[in-house]
């Protein structure tokens, strides 16, 4: 499987949820839609875990930089925007520091969708602690958490606040993760990649299809989830978030074009920015081409978004300003005292906590 592949494809499935015009379009298959950051959050599954080291705080500095920079910047646009007091916004921003929740995002920065780097840390933090606990407490860990798993909806908006960096996300994903891995590796990958895709493609719509006649919602950003009293809501969803993963995993074994592994490379640039291109282009369609169908302003529309901030992304993560002052590597970096280091370029969206190949 080629991970850049596969990031590039989730990539882009998040700059289709986050489209102006396709919940007009198709407004019941996306309320559900949650496979696409799932897909994310299980990759740090698929590699090693490297044991607890210094090399692992440098790799967090990598993930938490961009938030905490992005998070500032966007809580200084907000207080100058808005009618909020400075001390209040202050308070509000270390909040959203510390919890990284998307509630207090949307409210301090008006970006919800920076939750996942946090959840992101989290998840890799609990991935990392589990598999370095030895066999006994690896196991007792995982059903802890499967344990936990049915009551994150009944907690969510009371715990949200007091817990570190998104924490709720990644603890409701991690056992989806273990289970989906274990399902790729012991069943698809034993398949020809056609065949792997062909009969994941299959169950995963199947599972959309009653998703959708069942009319469920979940936000797993936003720890929105249904719980142990809508234990049918649970299991669909679940299901959704699983054999949708599945079905984008078949998907990268194929050999899908350098594009897709471009937005892959970039994706974590893709992620950051693609809500401002998107944004810019609905307001230029709106103002210039708003008689046209819905259909084709969604279609024009996702295309300039997909290959603005494509390239975007591609500037942004080779510029040396722009990669030292957003996407450093490590403290050394960013002060300007890290050796140059070609063959690590652009390798800026958070796989997992070891730094191996993009293939596997």
């Amino acid at each position: 499987m080629n991970q850049n592949i596969l990031k590039g494809i989730l990539v882009l499935l998040v700059v289709l949820d986050h489209n102006e015009y396709v919940r007009s379009l198709l407004p019941r298959l996306l309320d559900g839609f949650t496979f696409h950051v799932v897909g994310f959050l299980m990759i740090p599954f698929l590699r090693p875990t490297a044991p607890w080291s210094k090399d692992y705080l440098t790799y967090l500095f990598r993930l938490y930089f961009p938030f905490f920079v992005f998070v500032t910047v966007m809580a200084i646009l907000d207080a100058w925007l808005t009618p909020v007091t400075a001390a209040s916004q202050a308070g509000l921003w270390l909040h959203a520091l510390y919890s990284g929740n998307s509630h207090i995002l949307q409210q301090v920065t008006q970006m919800a969708l920076l939750w996942f780097l946090p959840s992101f840390i989290a998840l890799v933090t609990l991935r990392t602690a589990i598999e370095n606990a030895g066999q006994a407490g690896k196991v007792a860990a995982i059903a802890l958490l499967c344990l936990a798993h049915p009551f994150i909806g009944t907690i969510a908006r009371e715990a949200e606040h007091y817990l570190p960096l998104g924490l709720l996300p990644a603890v409701y994903v991690v056992p989806l993760a273990y289970l989906g891995v274990l399902l790729h590796r012991k069943v698809y990958e034993r398949m020809a990649p056609l065949a792997a895709l062909l009969v994941a493609t299959g169950i995963a719509a199947a599972v959309k299809y009653a998703q959708v006649q069942a009319g469920l919602h979940a936000e797993i950003g936003f720890a929105e989830v249904a719980d142990y009293r809508q234990p049918y809501a649970l299991l669909l969803n679940d299901l959704e978030a699983v054999t949708g993963v599945l079905m984008v995993f078949q998907l990268a074994r194929l050999r899908l074009g350098s594009f897709l592994e471009r937005c892959g490379k970039y994706s974590l640039q893709v992620y950051l920015f693609h809500a401002f291109v998107a944004l810019a282009v609905y307001k230029g369609l709106q103002r210039f081409a708003a008689d046209w169908p819905l259909g084709l302003l969604f279609a024009v529309s996702l295309l300039l978004t997909v290959l603005i901030s494509a390239a975007l992304a591609r500037v942004l993560a080779e510029q040396p300003l722009a990669r030292r002052f957003l996407f450093p590597r490590s403290p050394a970096e960013l002060l300007g005292r890290a050796p140059r280091r070609e063959t690590v370029r652009g390798q800026a969206i958070p796989p997992s906590a070891t730094h191996s190949n993009a293939r596997q």
